[in-house]
């Protein structure tokens, strides 16, 4: 199983729950960090294509001239029947491929909060044996309506879809952000957390920094995720 991740933010994206996860399973995993203008992969070089999160939004293609291109290339991997995973922004930007459209919320989400399955998440497969309730992590000011096809799974107060899949296909998304570690959080309070303007759903970075030190564990989330998805999709030779 080739795992490939299409990243959007110049910085190291090499240490991840996801990486982990992979190396424990002895699969191999590519990065394109098309913000700094790497080229696409050939379609015949991954099984998984994982679309990242990142700080741009879905709508600027005018000034990221490689995103664009990225819609096209998941368009095309949608019409192979590749398996994908969307994060955070790469949620909106599978989201918007599928016919939905991506928006600034009416509210920012950051910090750790809880994530709530509707009831048809609680049957899904990709939720089994995950709480009906837990936390996560959350850095977001838009969202996306959901696309035609796609059956929501998740919410949290300020976010409607916090996860989707699609019927009779190898996709699914989520809002929050499983793949990152305790010390990616802190790394990202420490270096950004000035910006966060404390509101309803968004910590102070002290707040985050406090809560993210009492957080046992994020490495079981995107774990049982990533191993469900492998268990309804991966046949086994």
């Amino acid at each position: 199983m080739r795992l490939h991740l299409l990243e959007h933010d110049p910085i190291d994206l090499s240490d991840t729950n996801i990486t982990k996860w992979a190396q424990a399973k002895g699969y191999p995993v590519a990065q394109t960090y098309l913000c700094n203008n790497e080229k696409l992969p050939p379609m015949d070089d991954f099984d998984w294509l994982m679309i990242m999160g990142g700080s741009p939004h879905a709508w600027e293609e005018d000034s990221l001239p490689w995103l664009a291109p990225e819609k096209e290339f998941i368009v095309k991997a949608l019409d192979r029947n590749k398996m994908i995973f969307g994060f955070c922004f790469g949620a909106q930007l599978l989201a918007e491929t599928l016919g939905g459209t991506v928006f600034q919320n009416d509210q920012e989400e950051i910090g750790w909060r809880e994530v709530t399955l509707t009831p048809e998440g609680g049957n899904s497969f990709l939720f089994r044996d995950i709480p009906g309730r837990f936390v996560s992590f959350h850095w977001h000011s838009d969202h996306f309506s959901l696309p035609s096809g796609c059956t929501r799974l998740a919410y949290s107060e300020p976010t409607p879809n916090q996860a989707f899949v699609m019927e009779g296909k190898p996709i699914a998304a989520l809002q929050f952000h499983p793949e990152y570690t305790r010390k990616m959080v802190s790394h990202f309070a420490r270096e950004w957390g000035h910006e966060w303007q404390t509101g309803p759903f968004v910590a102070g970075k002290e707040a985050v920094l406090a809560q993210t030190e009492a957080i046992p564990d994020t490495y079981w989330l995107v774990a049982a995720l990533l191993d469900n998805m492998e268990r309804k999709f991966v046949r086994k030779k």
